[in-house]
Order: structure tokens, then C-alpha cells, then sequence
């Protein structure tokens, strides 16, 4: 939830910064268009055309924001730093004890790698694929963007 607080916070705000510099008057048909992507029978396909562009540049906003929070502040959106978790790098993971698992080599993610994982899951996201789900499905509760990119997300050392 606090991810998409600050995500929705700087959707918003860049939506309103292009209201504001394309001079457009309608506030509320442009804001429930733009930014809460609601689409009724009065939504003609240049509005559509616009709302995909948006979505597009918000989408690739948050793989940016994602790249640079996994590898550039230690493995954690401020989301999985409240919770107390980080992603690292996993080639295997073995269970030890119950809800004990050990990650090799659980090292700092690349920027390659974290590429590799924001563009996947988000873009799983946006072509409505539940790519989280797939936890459910893998050993050690991992997702298949997790897989691909070579990840896993784990409890921070010291946090209980």
C-alpha cells in the first residue's frame, strides 16, 4: 500500500502538471479519464489513444521506480522495507527448517537484474497476467518474474 501511495501520488501529479500545461479546463472528466482510468460510452478513441500513452508512461514509471529502489537502496521498496523484507539474488534455495530457507549466493541485485524483474512484473500486471500468483505455484513462495530474474524476496537480517 505505501508503493502505491507514492506511485498513485506521482501519477497524479504528473497527470496534473499536463493538465496544467496543455490548458485543460475540465478537471474532473480529465482526472477520472487520466488518472483514474475510468471509461464510459461518452470515451472516444482519441481519449482512449491518450489513456494508453498515460498508462504506458506510468507503467515504465514504475518499473523505473522499482529498478532504482531493488538495486540502488538496498533490495527494497520503502513498501518491503516496512515490512522488513529486501529481494536478493537466488540461483538456489534450500528449505533448513520450517519457514527457514538458504539463499545462494543472496547478494545485492544488479541493475540488469532488477531490469529484468521490474519490466516482467510489470508488464505481467498491465496485460491483466496475475504474475504474483504464480507463488502459489513455485517453491519458496517465489513468482515466476522472481524465477526468470534470478531473485527472491526474504526477510531482512535482524528484522523478526
Amino acid at each position: 500500500m505505501v508503493d502505491f501511495f507514492i506511485l498513485f501520488f506521482i501519477k497524479a501529479t504528473i497527470v496534473l502538471s499536463i493538465m496544467h500545461l496543455s490548458g485543460i479546463k475540465d478537471i474532473s472528466k480529465f482526472a477520472m479519464h487520466y488518472i483514474i482510468e475510468e471509461i464510459d460510452e461518452d470515451t472516444s478513441m482519441e481519449d482512449l489513444q491518450k489513456m494508453m500513452i498515460v498508462a504506458l508512461i506510468y507503467r515504465l514509471l514504475v518499473c523505473f521506480y522499482e529498478i532504482i529502489c531493488i538495486w540502488g537502496a538496498g533490495g527494497a521498496t520503502p513498501g518491503k522495507f516496512l515490512l522488513g523484507l529486501r529481494v536478493v539474488t537466488c540461483d538456489t534455495s534450500v528449505l533448513i527448517a520450517p519457514s527457514r530457507v538458504l539463499v545462494i549466493p543472496s547478494s545485492n541485485v544488479s541493475m540488469t537484474t532488477s531490469t529484468i524483474r521490474a519490466l516482467i512484473k510489470n508488464f505481467s500486471i498491465a496485460s491483466f497476467f496475475p504474475a504474483f500468483i504464480t507463488l502459489l505455484f513455485f517453491q519458496h513462495n517465489r513468482t515466476a518474474y522472481d524465477i526468470v530474474a534470478g531473485t527472491i524476496v526474504v526477510r531482512r537480517n535482524g528484522v523478526r
